[in-house]
């Protein structure tokens, strides 16, 4: 699934910047920036999937979660992700467009939260 795909990719190449050895602070912002972007697809995938439809805007994507545990879509257990989404969407134009600085502990938690949030996605679409 072609959602899937890019989410890995967008985790994986957090994952690369964040290992690397650019001196950078921006870096941090750009990690965390690409974590957002690979938790959206994730949900996307799974509203496409399961809904036939994704969030026309970002900020829908929470709501598009919540149908999905409400309508037994995804486990139950994974019901808790959807602050991880929320909370994605809220940051996403801060570090996007306004540039917003992140430590190197916001970005290792985000990498954190998006390898969560795209395992749970992966397992729900079998």
């Amino acid at each position: 699934m072609r959602e899937i795909n890019e989410a890995e990719d967008w985790l994986r190449s957090a994952k690369t910047l964040l290992e690397g050895s650019s001196a950078s602070r921006e870096r941090y912002t750009v990690i965390v920036a690409q974590c957002i972007h690979s938790i959206i697809r994730a949900n996307d995938a799974l509203s496409i999937n399961f809904l036939g439809r994704r969030a026309i805007r970002h900020d829908t994507a929470p709501r598009l979660f919540l149908e999905l545990i409400e309508e037994n879509k995804i486990p139950l257990r994974y019901a808790n992700l959807r602050k991880t989404i929320n909370d994605a969407v809220q940051l996403k134009s801060k570090v996007d467009y306004y540039g917003a600085e992140m430590s190197k502990a916001d970005a290792k938690r985000w990498v954190n939260k998006a390898e969560k949030f795209l395992s749970a996605a992966k397992d729900s679409l079998g």
